[in-house]
């Protein structure tokens, strides 16, 4: 998962990555979107990484990317929309860490739930630890990955919390 901040050089990143991942680019209104979004369209065709385009699937359309990662919502009418639209894309969104979702979960190739752990992340709140989100991800119909807080001490401790992978932005397993 990209960040400006934290990532600013989203397709050396990228690079760098283990082939077959999938990347999140979110460019959060970057006037280089367009430009940064094709360069790593190529890179991770050429690696035959997943792009997911960070809530613009306009732009995901633009570059021909995989699909969309949508952000934090109670609504999965977006998700919704766009499936029956692009019914071969990758569709993720951003969990909630509480309330109730409005809408067919099954929509959805991947629910991203954070913080697991602290994390230096400014949007990353409180840490909802391991059995948070194992009593979260045994409520839900979706793949759901954990991020917040991952690194390589802490990614072994989510073994058998029904995790279906693992995201970071800027970390290294």
């Amino acid at each position: 998962m990209t960040d400006p901040s934290r990532v600013p050089d989203v397709v050396t990143a990228a690079g760098k990555l283990p082939r077959r991942t999938a990347i999140i680019y979110r460019h959060f209104g970057s006037a280089h979107r367009f430009v940064d979004a094709e360069n790593l369209r190529q890179v991770t065709f050429e690696r035959e990484q997943q792009l997911l385009i960070g809530d613009d699937p306009a732009l995901a359309i633009d570059i021909g990317a995989d699909g969309v990662h949508f952000k934090r919502g109670a609504k999965v009418k977006a998700p919704t929309l766009w499936r029956q639209r692009c019914p071969d894309w990758l569709i993720s969104m951003a969990g909630l860490k509480l309330g109730q979702y409005q809408g067919d979960m099954t929509v959805l190739d991947g629910l991203l739930v954070s913080s697991i752990f602290p994390s230096e992340s400014p949007s990353a709140g409180e840490p909802i630890g391991i059995q948070g989100f194992s009593n979260k991800v045994s409520t839900l119909p979706v793949p759901v990955f954990a991020l917040g807080g991952i690194n390589k001490t802490t990614a072994p401790k989510l073994l058998g919390s029904g995790a279906a992978g693992i995201a970071g932005i800027g970390f290294a397993l």
